[in-house]
């Protein structure tokens, strides 16, 4: 072998099935959320300004949350990278549309702790790969079906 060379490591099984589950993951957002950032409200996304972002950002949600429909949400550049998600903006959009226990729900689930391993990722497919022929509707009752709305 040449100096400077190295032999490219092929990838691990479970890594090209995170990839695939988040192919997944992005495509069920894009079709529950539409082309319009949750956070700021832009609409029109297309291409590299269309994000599917974390409301509890990756590097801190844990296994549990990283692939919850949820907890991800259809975001610009902007507000996913430039302002980390644009929290703020998040929290009182979701607590305006969902319900503050909604909100607090996600946060108290941020202390489930899972391995991510294998057999979830393939579940994870096996359950987004049938959420992915869903209308925009269904998408939607399957990601708050929890939530009791308080009427005003």
């Amino acid at each position: 072998m040449k100096r400077g060379r190295h032999k490219r490591k092929s990838r691990t099984e479970i890594a090209k099935l995170k990839d695939k589950l988040w192919e997944l993951c992005k495509l069920v957002i894009r079709k529950r959320d539409g082309d319009t950032c949750y956070a700021c409200g832009k609409s029109g996304l297309v291409g590299s300004n269309w994000h599917t972002g974390h409301f509890i950002p990756s590097v801190a949600c844990g296994g549990f949350l990283r692939y919850e429909l949820r907890n991800l949400y259809s975001q610009c550049y902007n507000c996913n990278i430039n302002l980390g998600g644009n929290g703020t903006a998040m929290t009182r959009n979701l607590v305006q549309r969902q319900s503050q226990d909604f909100v607090d729900q996600i946060w108290r689930d941020k202390q489930n702790l899972i391995k991510v391993d294998i057999h979830f990722i393939k579940d994870k497919i096996e359950e987004y790969t049938k959420y992915s022929e869903c209308s925009q509707k269904k998408l939607n009752e399957i990601t708050f079906r929890h939530v009791k709305k308080v009427s005003a």
